[in-house]
């Protein structure tokens, strides 16, 4: 009876074993502290703060970083912070969360949905995190907590950025100009996530060079010459002049840029005129221009600018009343991910947890700051990853798409898979100590 028991208990030893072999990398870790990670999401959630303003948010990460032994470096702009991690000699990593919410009402019926308003100048806006950055700070707290319980595996600096205001595109530029930043160690590579609708939990994007588009919001004013609206000999019409100049502006993207460097010019405003009877002196239109590369962006500002002064000469009108062209402050550069970079997270995603992990994902239009750090820092190796939050089995093409009121991430996986995806990129770039 006692040699039985003595062989079922070294079977149960051996299953344990080979279970724990085939289980992903950090999910023991991922599993005990599931429960703080839905605490985190939920409180981050249901307390979203616009951007510029996220001081109790950024308090609450704080707070949670130090008592894992983080060394806080403050006034990055705004409410932007660095949780600095030294453990011995190795890489320097930065590894980047944003903070801030959008205006607009939540309607995913959640219990713990937001109903929060918050002030803008002395205007009541209601806040929710459509964009999933309440993802984003969750799984970075979950980095956070792991990456300093398992430092006796890995070797160098982990500096942790919480950034504010990536959604007006001030929080990156803003944060590389503060002395305290420029003073933080050196970095040897640069990562990020931002999480994707439509991608199943537990699993990352990668998308190689140019991921996401630089974005430049402008105005520009039509100038003309106003009068009655019967007698239009007697005036120059800068409604038509302003119909014909975004009729015109289309061909830039056709006919001026390559077809393999895709751009996007949209006039979303045009704002002009109080009566049909009343020719204007004015039309404002309001542009959104997407692109990726830097050659393809001057080409479009060059001919915006050569298009508009012509037509407006072209009408008769003085060189005092040529269109103006007002830049917004709200520009960011393209995001551009270190294919070399990509390639080595890629192998080291698909060897530790399996090929369904790693998805490739396509470039799009949309824009993030983050682009911002890898301009500052040219010769850094930078990739931001996809992190997917679609629930298991869920149909992509009914998902509500980020920016939307009823975005609701599968927040459980997508936490614990994030933090194990991401802590597997963290330690393959760090010294390893068993090797």
């Amino acid at each position: 009876m006692k040699k039985t028991a003595a062989i079922l208990s070294l079977c149960l030893i051996a299953v344990a074993t080979v279970a724990q072999k085939h289980a992903k990398p950090f999910q023991q870790q991922t599993n005990k502290d599931s429960l703080l990670y839905s605490q985190w999401y939920q409180h981050l959630h249901a307390n979203p703060e616009l951007s510029t303003m996220e001081a109790t948010t950024a308090a609450y990460l704080k707070q949670a970083v130090t008592q894992w032994g983080y060394t806080i470096t403050d006034s990055l702009g705004y409410y932007s912070f660095a949780a600095v991690l030294k453990n011995g000699d190795g890489p320097v990593v930065y590894y980047r969360t944003d903070m801030d919410g959008l205006p607009l009402k939540e309607q995913t019926g959640l219990p713990f949905a937001s109903t929060v308003t918050r002030m803008r100048g002395e205007e009541s806006l209601p806040a929710m995190h459509a964009c999933g950055h309440d993802i984003h700070m969750s799984v970075w707290l979950g980095i956070a907590k792991l990456m300093a319980e398992q430092r006796n595996t890995w070797k160098g600096t982990l500096v942790l950025l919480a950034q504010s205001a990536e959604e007006t595109g001030q929080g990156a530029k803003r944060m590389i100009t503060t002395t305290n930043f420029q003073q933080l160690p050196q970095p040897n590579k640069l990562l990020a996530v931002h999480d994707h609708a439509s991608l199943p939990a537990g699993t990352v994007g990668f998308c190689n060079g140019y991921m996401m588009a630089a974005v430049d919001m402008m105005n520009i004013t039509i100038y003309g010459k106003g009068g009655h609206g019967a007698v239009p000999d007697q005036a120059i019409d800068p409604v038509l002049l302003a119909a014909q100049y975004v009729t015109a502006i289309q061909s830039i993207v056709s006919r001026n840029l390559s077809p393999n460097d895709p751009a996007v010019i949209t006039v979303g405003a045009i704002q002009g005129g109080s009566a049909g009877n009343i020719i204007p002196d004015k039309v404002v239109l309001r542009l959104t221009i997407r692109s990726y590369s830097e050659a393809s962006r001057a080409i479009i500002f060059q001919r915006l600018k050569t298009i508009g002064d012509n037509l407006a000469i072209a009408a008769g009108l003085p060189s005092d009343k040529l269109p103006l062209y007002d830049l917004l402050d709200m520009s960011i550069p393209s995001v551009y991910n270190t294919p070399a970079l990509g390639d080595q997270l890629r192998t080291t995603i698909a060897q530790k947890h399996g090929a369904a992990a790693v998805q490739q994902v396509q470039p799009v239009m949309i824009g993030e700051d983050f682009g911002v750090y890898g301009r500052f820092f040219k010769d850094t190796p930078a990739y931001l990853l996809w992190l997917g939050t679609a629930a298991p089995n869920s149909n992509a093409a009914t998902l509500p798409s980020l920016h939307s009121p009823f975005f609701a991430p599968a927040y459980k996986e997508t936490i614990a898979g994030g933090v194990q995806l991401i802590a597997t990129c963290l330690t393959s770039l760090f010294s390893n100590v068993n090797n």
